[in-house]
């Protein structure tokens, strides 16, 4: 499948280069931004391999987190990374933004992309955003997308050192 581009008035994403791995460990490395993640802040050398391992990915493959750059149309800025996971008809998705860039929307505006994108070009049904239950900026993001908690799913597990409670919250393709 050929990646069709996506934008909103804002930003718009577009595969992950190699080019942009100094941008994405400018973020990527900090403990803020990592701190509901299942990965510890990066390293220089965890960039470029995340870079390489998203650059040359098959948009047809099932299973696997394809990446995308977000980059802010008013200055050409790469401002954070959104990715989706198809496993047959459902998709997962998630985002990180640069702090400097968050609080303004711009999460809501990729997702809202990637949420289009698995309707539009995967044919999913169903998309989703798992969270931790204290991650409250996230949970409040996917909200505003017009994804509901899914009541029956409570994921319990140490991550980090400490107990994470993990909320599932989707959105179906007749809710949209």
């Amino acid at each position: 499948m050929e990646y069709s581009f996506r934008e909103t008035e804002r930003i718009y994403i577009r595969p992950i280069q190699h080019t942009d791995a100094s941008a994405i460990f400018a973020y990527r490395s900090l403990e803020c931004v990592a701190q509901y993640q299942y990965w510890e802040p990066f390293t220089m050398q965890k960039s470029l391999d995340f870079v390489e391992q998203n650059s040359c990915v098959d948009m047809n493959a099932q299973g696997v987190w394809i990446g995308f750059a977000i980059i802010m149309k008013s200055s050409n800025e790469l401002i954070g990374d959104c990715a989706l996971k198809i496993d047959g008809h459902k998709a997962e998705i998630g985002c990180n933004i640069s702090p400097k860039h968050q609080l303004k929307g711009y999460a809501q505006d990729a997702l809202n992309l990637l949420v289009d994108m698995c309707f539009e070009e995967f044919k999913v049904s169903e998309v989703f955003g798992i969270t931790d239950s204290e991650n409250l900026s996230s949970i409040k993001m996917m909200q505003s997308l017009g994804m509901g908690k899914m009541e029956t799913f409570e994921n319990k597990l140490l991550c980090k050192e400490r107990l994470s409670v993990e909320h599932k919250y989707y959105i179906n393709k007749n809710d949209k």
